[in-house]
Protein backbone atom coordinates (compact mmCIF):
# COMPACT_ATOMS: atom_id res chain seq x y z
CA UNK A 1 0.00 0.00 0.00
CA UNK A 2 2.85 2.13 0.31
CA UNK A 3 3.49 2.99 -3.23
CA UNK A 4 -0.19 3.49 -3.61
CA UNK A 5 -0.06 6.24 -0.94
CA UNK A 6 3.11 7.91 -2.29
CA UNK A 7 1.27 8.20 -5.93
CA UNK A 8 -1.73 9.27 -3.97
CA UNK A 9 0.33 12.08 -2.24
CA UNK A 10 2.01 13.11 -5.68
CA UNK A 11 -1.08 13.11 -7.60
CA UNK A 12 -2.58 15.46 -4.66
CA UNK A 13 0.91 18.01 -4.62
CA UNK A 14 0.65 18.08 -8.37
CA UNK A 15 -2.99 19.54 -8.56
CA UNK A 16 -2.35 21.96 -5.83
CA UNK A 17 0.91 22.97 -8.00
CA UNK A 18 -1.75 23.65 -10.87
CA UNK A 19 -4.40 25.30 -9.05
CA UNK A 20 -1.91 27.41 -7.94
CA UNK A 21 -0.15 27.98 -11.37
CA UNK A 22 -3.18 28.35 -12.90
CA UNK A 23 -4.81 31.09 -10.03
CA UNK A 24 -1.71 33.12 -9.46
CA UNK A 25 0.32 33.17 -13.03
CA UNK A 26 -1.94 32.53 -15.74
CA UNK A 27 -4.92 34.23 -14.69
CA UNK A 28 -2.72 37.26 -13.67
CA UNK A 29 -2.77 40.78 -14.28
CA UNK A 30 0.22 42.57 -15.17
CA UNK A 31 0.42 46.40 -14.17
CA UNK A 32 0.96 48.28 -18.24
CA UNK A 33 1.85 51.22 -19.09
CA UNK A 34 -1.00 52.52 -21.02
CA UNK A 35 -0.04 55.57 -23.37
CA UNK A 36 -4.37 56.82 -23.25
CA UNK A 37 -3.35 58.18 -26.78
CA UNK A 38 -6.58 58.32 -29.50
CA UNK A 39 -3.57 58.39 -31.93
CA UNK A 40 -2.44 55.03 -31.40
CA UNK A 41 -4.02 51.64 -31.22
CA UNK A 42 -2.46 49.18 -28.30
CA UNK A 43 -1.95 45.65 -28.71
CA UNK A 44 -5.27 43.80 -27.16
CA UNK A 45 -2.71 40.67 -26.25
CA UNK A 46 0.58 39.88 -24.89
CA UNK A 47 2.18 37.25 -27.36
CA UNK A 48 4.08 37.35 -30.41
CA UNK A 49 3.16 38.13 -33.58
CA UNK A 50 2.74 35.98 -36.39
CA UNK A 51 1.06 37.57 -39.29
CA UNK A 52 0.77 41.12 -40.70
CA UNK A 53 -1.14 41.00 -43.74
CA UNK A 54 -3.02 43.23 -46.05
CA UNK A 55 -6.40 42.02 -47.02
CA UNK A 56 -9.52 43.80 -49.42
CA UNK A 57 -12.98 42.44 -49.13
CA UNK A 58 -12.04 40.29 -52.98
CA UNK A 59 -9.09 38.34 -51.43
CA UNK A 60 -9.95 37.48 -47.97
CA UNK A 61 -12.12 34.14 -48.99
CA UNK A 62 -11.10 30.95 -47.07
CA UNK A 63 -12.43 27.78 -48.35
CA UNK A 64 -13.06 24.97 -44.94
CA UNK A 65 -14.50 21.74 -45.64
CA UNK A 66 -16.88 21.60 -43.77
CA UNK A 67 -18.33 24.93 -43.74
CA UNK A 68 -17.52 26.00 -47.62
CA UNK A 69 -15.76 29.23 -49.15
CA UNK A 70 -17.01 32.21 -46.58
CA UNK A 71 -15.63 35.54 -46.45
CA UNK A 72 -14.22 36.45 -43.24
CA UNK A 73 -15.06 38.84 -40.23
CA UNK A 74 -14.36 41.72 -42.61
CA UNK A 75 -17.39 42.91 -44.41
CA UNK A 76 -18.52 45.15 -41.23
CA UNK A 77 -14.75 46.93 -40.69
CA UNK A 78 -13.91 48.44 -44.66
CA UNK A 79 -13.29 46.92 -47.84
CA UNK A 80 -9.57 46.74 -47.55
CA UNK A 81 -7.47 46.87 -44.55
CA UNK A 82 -5.19 45.16 -42.24
CA UNK A 83 -5.04 42.38 -40.58
CA UNK A 84 -2.60 41.45 -37.30
CA UNK A 85 -2.48 38.01 -35.90
CA UNK A 86 -1.12 37.79 -32.40
CA UNK A 87 0.11 34.08 -30.85
CA UNK A 88 0.12 33.53 -27.18
CA UNK A 89 1.26 30.65 -25.23
CA UNK A 90 1.07 29.49 -21.71
CA UNK A 91 3.69 32.03 -20.42
CA UNK A 92 1.77 35.00 -21.93
CA UNK A 93 -0.88 37.01 -19.99
CA UNK A 94 -4.23 35.72 -21.30
CA UNK A 95 -6.39 38.92 -20.71
CA UNK A 96 -7.66 41.09 -23.35
CA UNK A 97 -7.68 44.88 -23.45
CA UNK A 98 -9.16 47.55 -25.56
CA UNK A 99 -6.70 48.95 -28.22
CA UNK A 100 -8.24 52.88 -28.10
CA UNK A 101 -10.99 54.69 -26.55
CA UNK A 102 -14.44 53.94 -28.23
CA UNK A 103 -17.61 52.04 -28.52
CA UNK A 104 -18.22 48.70 -28.69
CA UNK A 105 -20.83 48.33 -31.61
CA UNK A 106 -21.51 44.16 -31.47
CA UNK A 107 -20.61 41.07 -30.43
CA UNK A 108 -20.66 37.77 -32.07
CA UNK A 109 -19.42 34.54 -30.23
CA UNK A 110 -18.97 31.37 -32.86
CA UNK A 111 -18.93 27.61 -31.88
CA UNK A 112 -15.89 25.80 -33.70
CA UNK A 113 -13.15 23.63 -33.39
CA UNK A 114 -10.34 23.48 -30.89
CA UNK A 115 -7.57 22.85 -33.42
CA UNK A 116 -4.13 23.50 -32.87
CA UNK A 117 -3.60 27.58 -32.91
CA UNK A 118 0.15 27.26 -33.59
CA UNK A 119 -0.17 25.19 -36.52
CA UNK A 120 -2.02 27.20 -38.97
CA UNK A 121 -2.42 26.30 -42.19
CA UNK A 122 -3.48 29.70 -44.60
CA UNK A 123 -1.65 32.96 -45.38
CA UNK A 124 -3.33 34.67 -42.50
CA UNK A 125 -1.78 32.40 -39.91
CA UNK A 126 -5.81 32.06 -38.14
CA UNK A 127 -7.50 29.38 -37.23
CA UNK A 128 -11.04 30.34 -38.63
CA UNK A 129 -12.55 27.26 -37.65
CA UNK A 130 -12.05 27.16 -34.31
CA UNK A 131 -14.37 28.78 -31.65
CA UNK A 132 -14.14 32.85 -31.93
CA UNK A 133 -15.86 35.88 -30.19
CA UNK A 134 -15.69 39.13 -32.22
CA UNK A 135 -15.78 42.45 -31.01
CA UNK A 136 -16.61 45.33 -33.21
CA UNK A 137 -15.27 48.61 -31.92
CA UNK A 138 -15.71 52.12 -32.69
CA UNK A 139 -13.08 54.76 -32.47
CA UNK A 140 -13.53 58.11 -31.12
CA UNK A 141 -13.19 59.38 -34.97
CA UNK A 142 -15.66 56.88 -36.15
CA UNK A 143 -13.50 54.31 -37.34
CA UNK A 144 -14.49 50.68 -37.20
CA UNK A 145 -12.16 47.79 -36.55
CA UNK A 146 -12.37 44.48 -34.90
CA UNK A 147 -10.86 41.80 -32.20
CA UNK A 148 -11.39 38.61 -32.20
CA UNK A 149 -10.60 36.06 -29.70
CA UNK A 150 -9.89 32.44 -30.99
CA UNK A 151 -9.92 29.34 -28.86
CA UNK A 152 -7.16 26.77 -29.54
CA UNK A 153 -6.30 23.10 -28.61
CA UNK A 154 -6.10 23.96 -24.66
CA UNK A 155 -8.57 26.64 -24.67
CA UNK A 156 -11.98 25.75 -23.70
CA UNK A 157 -13.57 29.31 -23.43
CA UNK A 158 -13.13 32.52 -23.99
CA UNK A 159 -14.97 34.56 -21.69
CA UNK A 160 -16.43 38.32 -22.89
CA UNK A 161 -16.26 40.96 -20.11
CA UNK A 162 -18.59 44.06 -22.29
CA UNK A 163 -21.71 44.07 -24.45
CA UNK A 164 -22.78 46.01 -27.33
CA UNK A 165 -22.60 49.87 -26.42
CA UNK A 166 -20.65 49.56 -23.55
CA UNK A 167 -18.43 52.37 -23.78
CA UNK A 168 -14.39 51.98 -23.08
CA UNK A 169 -11.40 53.42 -22.52
CA UNK A 170 -7.97 52.26 -23.90
CA UNK A 171 -6.74 49.42 -21.79
CA UNK A 172 -9.53 48.07 -20.15
CA UNK A 173 -9.96 44.53 -19.70
CA UNK A 174 -12.43 43.33 -22.75
CA UNK A 175 -12.14 39.68 -22.07
CA UNK A 176 -10.04 36.62 -21.18
CA UNK A 177 -8.98 32.93 -23.37
CA UNK A 178 -8.48 30.29 -20.88
CA UNK A 179 -5.26 28.33 -21.93
CA UNK A 180 -3.87 30.30 -24.60
CA UNK A 181 -4.51 30.79 -28.14
CA UNK A 182 -4.83 33.47 -30.49
CA UNK A 183 -6.22 37.46 -31.03
CA UNK A 184 -6.34 38.51 -34.48
CA UNK A 185 -7.01 42.39 -35.19
CA UNK A 186 -8.95 43.70 -38.45
CA UNK A 187 -7.67 46.86 -39.11
CA UNK A 188 -9.55 49.63 -41.91
CA UNK A 189 -7.45 50.80 -44.79
CA UNK A 190 -6.41 54.34 -43.60
CA UNK A 191 -4.33 52.58 -39.89
CA UNK A 192 -0.38 52.35 -40.17
CA UNK A 193 0.26 49.07 -38.73
CA UNK A 194 3.57 49.38 -36.54
CA UNK A 195 4.88 45.73 -36.02
CA UNK A 196 5.72 42.77 -38.05
CA UNK A 197 5.87 38.77 -37.38
CA UNK A 198 8.06 38.28 -34.63
CA UNK A 199 7.59 40.79 -32.45
CA UNK A 200 6.92 40.12 -28.78
CA UNK A 201 3.68 42.52 -27.71
CA UNK A 202 2.18 43.67 -24.47
CA UNK A 203 -1.61 43.78 -23.78
CA UNK A 204 -2.53 47.63 -23.44
CA UNK A 205 1.10 48.99 -23.41
CA UNK A 206 3.00 48.27 -27.22
CA UNK A 207 1.71 50.27 -30.12
CA UNK A 208 0.56 48.07 -32.60
CA UNK A 209 -0.81 50.78 -35.37
CA UNK A 210 -0.79 54.40 -35.69
CA UNK A 211 -4.73 56.04 -36.57
CA UNK A 212 -5.30 58.44 -39.31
Amino acid sequence: MKWFKRILYFVIVTGILLMVYYKFWFLRQTERNIPHSNQVFVSPANGKIVCVKKWNSESLVVTKEQFGAINVWTKDVDTAGTIVSIQMDVTNVHYQRAPMDGKVVSEKYVKGSFHNAVSMSNEYGIRFENEHNEFLMETPAGEKYKVIQIAGLLARRIVDYTHPGEEVKQGDVIGLIKLGSQVTVIFPHDVKVNVKPGDVVLDGESILAQAK
